[in-house]
């Protein structure tokens, strides 16, 4: 009876203990799959940003480029002076000469592809090329298919006034006096928006040689035009000059590439920084413009 009573004393403490014993195993054994799992779940998260690393860094479109050794670049060359052909045919002009800047920079050689303005889009997408370069303004709308090159040009409108009247800056600094325009252009709306607030008043003429005369002859104060425009009339009469800032953003001229190519985008904007530091930016610019 005392071993009975003694068995019986004793197995429940013994049950209790087995039973214990397989709670802790069984939590070990969670804890340890659990590690297992968040091994495996690290691991997998390492070769994800290690295959998306690796994707940006490979570059396909830009590693064949530097295995031609030739940057192939799509303009219209029927917009002088930023690109048209001469009577040999050989093309020449502002986005020519950055072209083939970029291309010397980039030790490779440049290959022009002239096409049509409305197909540059389209051809760049079948790879006949690899970047636009042809007074291209930027589009947002198209920032889902293309890279876009930091400005190589701001277009937006400016004020022209005659050399040596330092006066105007800004709009407001013309008031009772009249800005020419040319009709129908963007610039005539920008100036019936601004002349109320500014206090000039609007004279629109059929022709942006119109307005140029205008402001020569003094029926005009100043005039409004695009500012590759407004460049070109400063260069062919020295009595006109550009003053102040522009007054717009837009047009900002571009260069576009496939949006798969990172690289070239990168490699570009990198050299055009350099061209604006050492001036050859401007050094272009100022030889067309």
């Amino acid at each position: 009876m005392r071993d009975a009573s003694r068995a019986a004393a004793i197995l429940p403490g013994r049950h209790k203990w087995v039973y214990n014993h397989g709670a802790v195993a069984s939590l070990n054994l969670l804890r340890a799959r659990t590690l297992i799992a968040l091994s495996l779940c690290a691991a997998v998260i390492a070769i994800v940003f290690a295959l998306l690393a690796n994707a940006i860094d490979r570059d396909e479109h830009f590693e064949r480029i530097l295995q031609r050794g030739v940057l192939r670049v799509g303009m219209d060359a029927s917009f002088p002076p930023f690109e048209w052909a001469d009577e040999r045919g050989a093309l020449m002009g502002l986005d020519v000469d950055l072209a083939n800047e970029l291309g010397r920079r980039m030790s490779l050689r440049v290959e022009l592809v002239n096409t049509a303005f409305d197909a540059l889009y389209e051809e760049l997408r079948a790879g006949r090329f690899d970047v636009i370069i042809s007074a291209l303004p930027y589009d947002p709308s198209r920032t889902r298919d293309v890279n876009y090159s930091q400005i190589t040009l701001n277009g937006g409108a400016v004020l022209v006034v005659r050399a040596g009247d330092s006066t105007p800056k800004r709009p407001a600094d013309l008031q009772a006096g009249a800005v020419a325009v040319e009709a129908g252009s963007n610039e005539e709306t920008m100036a019936r928006r601004l002349e109320a607030r500014a206090g000039f008043h609007t004279l629109s003429v059929p022709t942006l040689q119109d307005a140029a005369r205008a402001v020569v002859d003094g029926r005009a104060r100043a005039l409004i035009a695009d500012g590759v425009s407004a460049r070109l009339l400063q260069r062919g009469d020295p009595r006109l000059m550009i003053t102040g800032d522009p007054l717009s953003d837009e047009p900002n001229y571009v260069i576009a590439m496939p949006v798969e190519s990172p690289k070239l985008l990168a490699v570009i904007n990198r050299y055009l920084d350099d061209m604006k530091r050492d001036g050859s930016l401007n050094r272009i610019r100022d030889r067309w413009l």
